[in-house]
């Protein structure tokens, strides 16, 4: 509070809230997130802190900036680069309700942008593990042309290692074959680009179906 002013709450969720906060010296607006530590457990607490350590360390255009993060006994506040374009999913929604797509450059361009983002983080030893629309936010408001992306939630995000990586987590609709069989690598996030790069073009994942455990099949089966 002492570096920051609040302007607004932008929203709530069961750990806290985001605010829109402005920098005393700076006048930047940025975004914080306000976590309550009672309101998490343990398991959580790592994925933020794991979260932070990589957004600590990564300097990308298309992924979204740490600027600082500040403790207490009861909170934790996270000052992060403010984005005001909404998530790619709102906008894959408002597409296939007006009847329309992306075309394939209007797509190409936000793929491009995606890539670039994920070949960064394996460059660096990281592992993003839940690529997905939700997690991929607009830089500004207004239509998609020449609008940045930012990749954000590195909260399941792991460190690359000479072992493959075993532990079965994501979104059904983006895991690769090799996250459900338990052995995989970084690639499972080229996986996950390519499943929302359909959905981009067609409005519709390849792997579909009513409950988590029917896709789940049709991933390991490659029934798309």
């Amino acid at each position: 509070r002492l570096d920051y002013k609040i302007i607004t709450q932008l929203g709530k969720g069961g750990y806290g809230k985001v605010l829109e906060v402005r920098h005393k010296e700076t006048n930047a607006v940025r975004a914080c997130k306000c976590i309550s530590k009672s309101k998490i457990n343990e398991k959580d607490l790592q994925r933020i802190r794991r979260e932070i350590n990589v957004l600590k360390k990564a300097d990308h255009p298309n992924i979204v900036k740490l600027y600082e993060v500040y403790e207490t006994k009861r909170s934790i506040y996270i000052i992060m680069e403010k984005c005001n374009g909404g998530e790619l999913f709102d906008k894959i929604i408002d597409k296939i309700g007006k009847g329309i797509m992306l075309s394939e450059k209007e797509a190409a361009k936000i793929i491009l942008q995606i890539m670039s983002a994920i070949n960064y983080c394996h460059k660096n030893g990281i592992c993003h593990r839940d690529l997905k629309p939700e997690n991929i936010l607009f830089l500004n408001k207004g239509n998609e042309e020449n609008n940045p992306i930012k990749l954000i939630d590195f909260g399941l995000s792991q460190v690359i290692d000479y072992n493959k990586l075993n532990s079965k987590v994501g979104t059904a609709y983006y895991v690769s074959p090799e996250v459900l069989t338990g052995e995989y690598t970084e690639k499972c996030d080229v996986w996950g680009a390519g499943v929302i790069l359909c959905i981009l073009l067609t409005g519709e994942p390849p792997f579909n179906g009513p409950n988590d455990g029917v896709i789940y099949n049709k991933i390991k089966n490659y029934e798309y």
